[in-house]
Protein backbone atom coordinates (compact mmCIF):
# COMPACT_ATOMS: atom_id res chain seq x y z
CA UNK A 1 0.00 0.00 0.00
CA UNK A 2 0.92 3.39 -0.40
CA UNK A 3 0.68 6.05 1.81
CA UNK A 4 -0.48 9.70 1.21
CA UNK A 5 1.79 12.04 -0.43
CA UNK A 6 3.84 14.17 1.13
CA UNK A 7 4.03 17.52 0.09
CA UNK A 8 7.17 18.75 -1.02
CA UNK A 9 8.77 21.09 1.45
CA UNK A 10 9.46 24.81 -0.14
CA UNK A 11 12.12 27.26 1.85
CA UNK A 12 10.35 30.30 2.90
CA UNK A 13 11.11 33.00 0.49
CA UNK A 14 13.50 35.19 2.49
CA UNK A 15 15.61 31.96 3.06
CA UNK A 16 15.86 31.22 -0.48
CA UNK A 17 16.68 34.39 -1.05
CA UNK A 18 19.36 34.74 1.73
CA UNK A 19 20.94 31.38 -0.23
CA UNK A 20 21.51 33.05 -2.93
CA UNK A 21 22.53 35.98 -1.85
CA UNK A 22 25.21 33.81 0.20
CA UNK A 23 26.15 31.65 -2.98
CA UNK A 24 26.75 34.97 -5.24
CA UNK A 25 28.49 37.48 -3.20
CA UNK A 26 31.39 35.62 -2.76
CA UNK A 27 31.91 35.25 -6.20
CA UNK A 28 30.86 38.61 -7.55
CA UNK A 29 33.64 39.96 -4.64
CA UNK A 30 36.11 37.50 -6.32
CA UNK A 31 35.00 38.76 -9.61
CA UNK A 32 35.26 43.13 -8.24
CA UNK A 33 38.51 42.13 -7.07
CA UNK A 34 39.63 40.55 -10.93
CA UNK A 35 38.36 43.29 -12.69
CA UNK A 36 38.36 46.28 -10.48
CA UNK A 37 35.79 47.59 -7.87
CA UNK A 38 36.11 50.59 -10.11
CA UNK A 39 35.43 49.49 -13.27
CA UNK A 40 31.46 48.69 -12.09
CA UNK A 41 31.71 51.72 -9.57
CA UNK A 42 32.20 53.86 -13.09
CA UNK A 43 29.54 51.49 -14.98
CA UNK A 44 26.82 52.23 -12.56
CA UNK A 45 27.89 56.07 -12.44
CA UNK A 46 27.41 56.67 -16.29
CA UNK A 47 24.07 54.59 -15.55
CA UNK A 48 22.82 56.46 -12.98
CA UNK A 49 24.31 60.03 -14.17
CA UNK A 50 21.20 59.21 -17.32
CA UNK A 51 18.53 59.70 -14.93
CA UNK A 52 16.18 62.63 -14.16
CA UNK A 53 18.05 63.86 -10.75
CA UNK A 54 14.66 65.22 -9.84
CA UNK A 55 13.15 63.19 -7.02
CA UNK A 56 16.00 61.01 -6.89
CA UNK A 57 17.79 60.31 -3.54
CA UNK A 58 21.31 61.18 -3.17
CA UNK A 59 23.14 57.23 -2.48
CA UNK A 60 21.14 57.19 -6.67
CA UNK A 61 22.21 60.33 -8.00
CA UNK A 62 25.72 61.15 -9.84
CA UNK A 63 27.21 64.36 -7.49
CA UNK A 64 29.77 66.96 -8.09
CA UNK A 65 32.43 66.58 -6.06
CA UNK A 66 32.59 69.21 -3.22
CA UNK A 67 34.98 72.01 -3.90
CA UNK A 68 37.06 72.22 -1.14
CA UNK A 69 37.45 68.02 -1.22
CA UNK A 70 40.26 69.22 -4.46
CA UNK A 71 43.69 67.87 -3.23
CA UNK A 72 45.77 68.29 -5.92
CA UNK A 73 47.04 66.09 -8.88
CA UNK A 74 49.34 62.83 -8.81
CA UNK A 75 51.97 62.84 -11.81
CA UNK A 76 50.50 59.32 -12.45
CA UNK A 77 47.94 57.75 -14.32
CA UNK A 78 44.41 56.51 -12.86
CA UNK A 79 45.90 53.18 -13.42
CA UNK A 80 49.02 53.60 -12.08
CA UNK A 81 47.18 55.58 -9.11
CA UNK A 82 44.88 52.53 -8.40
CA UNK A 83 48.01 49.66 -8.33
CA UNK A 84 49.92 52.38 -6.02
CA UNK A 85 47.59 53.36 -2.98
CA UNK A 86 47.62 49.88 -1.66
CA UNK A 87 50.56 49.71 -1.04
CA UNK A 88 50.29 53.59 0.59
CA UNK A 89 47.85 51.80 2.99
CA UNK A 90 44.79 52.13 0.94
CA UNK A 91 41.83 50.34 -0.17
CA UNK A 92 38.94 50.63 -2.78
CA UNK A 93 35.54 51.68 -1.38
CA UNK A 94 32.98 50.08 -3.13
CA UNK A 95 30.06 51.30 -1.04
CA UNK A 96 30.30 55.48 -1.67
CA UNK A 97 28.54 57.76 -3.11
CA UNK A 98 29.04 58.59 -7.03
CA UNK A 99 30.78 61.59 -8.48
CA UNK A 100 31.79 63.17 -11.74
CA UNK A 101 31.78 66.72 -12.78
CA UNK A 102 31.65 68.78 -15.86
CA UNK A 103 35.07 70.09 -17.28
CA UNK A 104 34.20 72.09 -20.82
CA UNK A 105 31.26 70.60 -21.55
CA UNK A 106 32.42 67.21 -20.71
CA UNK A 107 31.56 64.76 -18.20
CA UNK A 108 33.99 63.73 -15.69
CA UNK A 109 33.27 60.39 -14.01
CA UNK A 110 35.29 59.16 -10.77
CA UNK A 111 37.64 56.47 -11.68
CA UNK A 112 38.60 55.29 -8.20
CA UNK A 113 37.46 55.59 -4.43
CA UNK A 114 39.91 54.79 -1.68
CA UNK A 115 40.20 55.37 1.66
CA UNK A 116 42.95 54.73 4.46
CA UNK A 117 41.76 54.29 7.77
CA UNK A 118 44.39 54.47 10.69
CA UNK A 119 43.13 52.51 13.29
CA UNK A 120 41.89 49.27 10.97
CA UNK A 121 38.63 48.20 9.73
CA UNK A 122 36.99 48.98 13.15
CA UNK A 123 38.50 52.84 13.53
CA UNK A 124 35.97 55.15 13.79
CA UNK A 125 37.50 57.26 11.41
CA UNK A 126 38.78 57.40 7.91
CA UNK A 127 40.31 59.45 4.84
CA UNK A 128 38.34 59.06 1.83
CA UNK A 129 40.15 59.44 -1.77
CA UNK A 130 38.30 60.02 -4.74
CA UNK A 131 40.11 59.85 -8.27
CA UNK A 132 39.34 61.57 -11.63
CA UNK A 133 41.25 61.38 -14.82
CA UNK A 134 43.24 64.81 -15.52
CA UNK A 135 43.30 66.11 -19.21
CA UNK A 136 46.87 65.60 -19.42
CA UNK A 137 46.89 62.02 -18.12
CA UNK A 138 47.43 62.79 -14.73
CA UNK A 139 45.49 61.87 -11.75
CA UNK A 140 43.42 64.60 -9.92
CA UNK A 141 42.79 63.33 -6.10
CA UNK A 142 39.76 64.73 -4.16
CA UNK A 143 40.01 64.15 -0.84
CA UNK A 144 37.82 64.44 2.95
CA UNK A 145 38.05 63.38 6.73
CA UNK A 146 34.88 61.89 7.73
CA UNK A 147 33.28 59.33 10.02
CA UNK A 148 33.55 54.75 9.50
CA UNK A 149 30.35 54.03 8.02
CA UNK A 150 30.94 50.54 9.52
CA UNK A 151 31.39 52.03 13.04
CA UNK A 152 28.98 55.22 13.21
CA UNK A 153 27.00 54.86 10.17
CA UNK A 154 24.16 57.36 11.01
CA UNK A 155 27.00 59.97 11.97
CA UNK A 156 28.61 59.16 8.67
CA UNK A 157 25.78 60.01 6.86
CA UNK A 158 24.79 62.88 9.26
CA UNK A 159 28.40 63.98 8.38
CA UNK A 160 29.25 64.66 11.30
CA UNK A 161 33.55 65.31 11.79
CA UNK A 162 33.47 65.57 8.18
CA UNK A 163 36.33 67.37 7.10
CA UNK A 164 37.74 67.76 3.38
CA UNK A 165 40.83 70.65 5.07
CA UNK A 166 42.45 67.61 7.09
CA UNK A 167 41.47 65.35 4.49
CA UNK A 168 43.35 67.31 2.23
CA UNK A 169 46.76 67.35 4.62
CA UNK A 170 46.58 63.69 5.20
CA UNK A 171 45.90 62.55 1.60
CA UNK A 172 49.11 64.59 0.98
CA UNK A 173 51.02 63.02 4.32
CA UNK A 174 49.86 59.59 2.57
CA UNK A 175 50.12 59.64 -1.03
CA UNK A 176 54.04 60.53 -2.42
CA UNK A 177 53.74 63.23 -4.71
CA UNK A 178 50.56 64.67 -4.41
CA UNK A 179 50.74 68.08 -5.37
Amino acid sequence: MVGPERPARRWPRALRALAVLAATLPAAFLVGRALGFWRARLAVGKLLALLPDEGAPDHVRVLPPPADEYAGTLPTTPAETRERLPEQGFSELVRAYFHAYDRDGETVHEVGSFVHRPEGLTGDWQVHVRLFPAPDGSTEVWAHWERNPYVAPLAHLRMEGYDPARGERMAAELIDDLR
